[in-house]
């Protein structure tokens, strides 16, 4: 029976436990719109959550710096502080680093261990918002990298068949960080090589989200690597014209229509649902 696992990591240590529970809902109901004979059962979720190791941190860094309480653009202002606290506290042989690490393998082990998921094949898609999308690629890596880390192929990124980044922040990343000087490459290993032409790396942004940026003109290889910079419009009336939008990909139509018929490609037959 044809199954696909979608992982889902969150970008902003704002962000609350469930926080792709509405995503998770669109992207199935627009899936099952798509053709005859899907199921919600085709599609397996898990979200990977790391907040809540940095969280408290920020929260009491803004409250001290925002000691009046009279600066203006709060939310915007925590944003900014969000990401730049992220960015700055985590790297490799930090301790928010290891924390965000162990994180991530201890929740695809635990996906992996879904009785529905088969660990040696079953096709894998990934989306990563924001911060997200670095966290992700630097798990990649190591996994990859590495002879053996004693886990599944699953886990170890090797049925990777789909990445999506949305708002993502990985091209100022890589300006300074030579290990992102070259992508990632989405089909794994463990793939047939006749479904690895299915395998896609989709990159989203808004324009006026100050934090995303296109991919495939960083150089070359991202430009073989990222099947397509798409821009879309994200956000409420209050936000989608505004750096704000930045929170605005989870419910919007632009962004999940267009996973959920990545999905349905993916899905299409092969012999590796068998």
């Amino acid at each position: 029976m044809k199954r696909i696992a979608i992982a889902i990591i969150h970008g902003m240590s704002t962000e609350e436990q469930f926080y792709s529970v509405e995503l998770k809902h669109r992207i199935i109901e627009e899936y099952i719109a798509g053709g005859d004979g899907r199921l919600e059962d085709d599609l397996m979720f898990h979200e990977i959550y790391w907040a809540d190791a940095i969280k408290e941190e920020l929260s009491s860094f803004y409250g001290k710096i925002n000691y009046k309480g009279d600066l203006a653009y709060d939310g915007l202002r925590q944003m900014f502080i969000d990401y730049l606290g992220s960015g700055l506290a985590y790297h490799d042989g930090s301790r928010l680093y290891t924390q965000v690490q162990n994180r991530v393998a201890d929740s695809l082990k635990k996906f992996a261990g879904h009785r529905r998921v088969k660990e040696e094949k079953t096709p894998l898609v990934v989306l990563a918002h924001s911060f997200g999308s670095i966290i992700i690629q630097d798990y990649i890596r190591n996994m990859r990298d590495a002879e053996s880390h004693g886990v599944s192929p699953f886990e170890a990124m090797e049925t990777l068949a789909g990445f999506v980044t949305f708002g993502s922040p990985l091209a100022i990343y890589a300006r300074h960080n030579e290990d992102l000087h070259s992508p990632i490459k989405v089909a794994g290993d463990a793939l047939p090589d006749d479904f690895k032409k299915r395998t896609r790396w989709l990159n989203f942004y808004d324009k006026d989200d100050v934090v995303a940026y296109p991919l495939k003109g960083m150089n070359e290889e991202y430009n073989e690597a990222v099947h397509g910079d798409y821009e879309i419009n994200v956000g409420s009336a209050a936000t989608s014209w505004n750096p704000a939008c930045h929170n605005g990909y989870w419910e919007d139509k632009d962004f999940y229509k267009p996973v959920a018929r990545l999905l349905g490609d993916l899905l299409q037959p092969h012999d590796i649902w068998k």
